[in-house]
């Protein structure tokens, strides 16, 4: 028999928590729950079907789902769960869009599904500033609560428009390594090689999942690690910050930079570098 956690189980921490070890035997709750798994990997079992629950995956637990988490390295796992009565679950709903309470609740299948970058950086940024606003009584902390589920909900749309299904394992593992300035390097004929595919299949499936084209994810990805690189070493030109970056001139890497920050690489150092320093 699965274990029922009513509202009181999450008294001490009636919004959010981090688990580096959580329980394995199965339980459901009274109240919604959401998860993204923060780093490692485990096995997350809603309602009898099996999922991988990795960097970057995030579910959505509806009052009675029986859920378990098994086959993880508490060394490297961790996880963060947002807690929602059903009440305030709907209220947030309902600001989205008045259905999306009754889709939520009437969705058969488990909730699973990938975060985009920025909503994951979102995420997981606003849990550190939620439970520091938690344990100073910050009058504002409902409003930041009610903010990251609503970010998490409108993701969860946005994969049903792209009509998204459960994120590869190859394309999970593939993301966080365009968080590496060697890695961005690359073309994706390069990465669509190394990953065993021929560049067609590779570049379908990725829209498939991520909504946009590869080279739209690659351009951006190298756009934001160019930030750092442009004001933490003032002794890099502009010139090789995009070379490092693989941008085959540098008025490719300024004008991708303009569109995304609304200045260029010298201007947002000008104005930035005093700053970090």
């Amino acid at each position: 028999m699965p274990v029922f956690l009513d509202l009181k189980s999450i008294k001490g921490s009636p919004y959010i928590q981090s688990s580096f070890t959580p329980p394995r035997h199965l339980h459901s709750h009274e109240f919604f729950e959401i998860s993204f798994c923060v780093s490692g990997k485990s096995i997350n079992t809603i309602n009898g079907v099996s999922h991988a629950f990795q960097n970057g995956i995030c579910v959505i637990l509806k009052p009675g789902d029986v859920h378990s988490l098994t086959e993880y390295d508490p060394r490297v796992y961790e996880h963060i769960d947002l807690y929602s009565t059903v009440d305030n679950f709907k209220k947030i709903c309902s600001s989205l869009h008045p259905n999306l309470y009754d889709e939520i609740v009437n969705t058969e299948e488990p909730i699973c599904f990938p975060l985009s970058t920025e909503s994951f950086a979102f995420l997981f940024n606003q849990s550190l500033l939620l439970k520091e606003m938690i344990s100073n009584k910050n009058e504002f902390f409902e409003t930041l609560h009610s903010a990251m589920i609503s970010a998490t909900l409108s993701e969860w749309v946005k994969n049903k428009i792209y009509n998204k299904k459960y994120m590869p394992v190859w394309l999970s593992d593939l993301l966080p390594k365009f968080n590496d300035v060697n890695f961005v390097q690359k073309n994706v004929t390069q990465i669509a090689s190394e990953c065993g595919f021929s560049l067609p299949y590779f570049s379908t499936q990725f829209k498939k999942y991520l909504g946009v084209s590869a080279i739209e994810y690659l351009t951006k990805k190298r756009v934001y690690l160019s930030k750092d690189l442009i004001v933490k070493d003032s002794h890099l030109r502009i010139l090789d910050v995009s070379g490092m970056l693989g941008f085959e001139n540098p008025s490719t890497f300024s004008k991708h930079f303009l569109k995304e920050f609304k200045l260029t690489p010298k201007e947002y150092r000008k104005r930035f570098q005093n700053d970090f320093l």
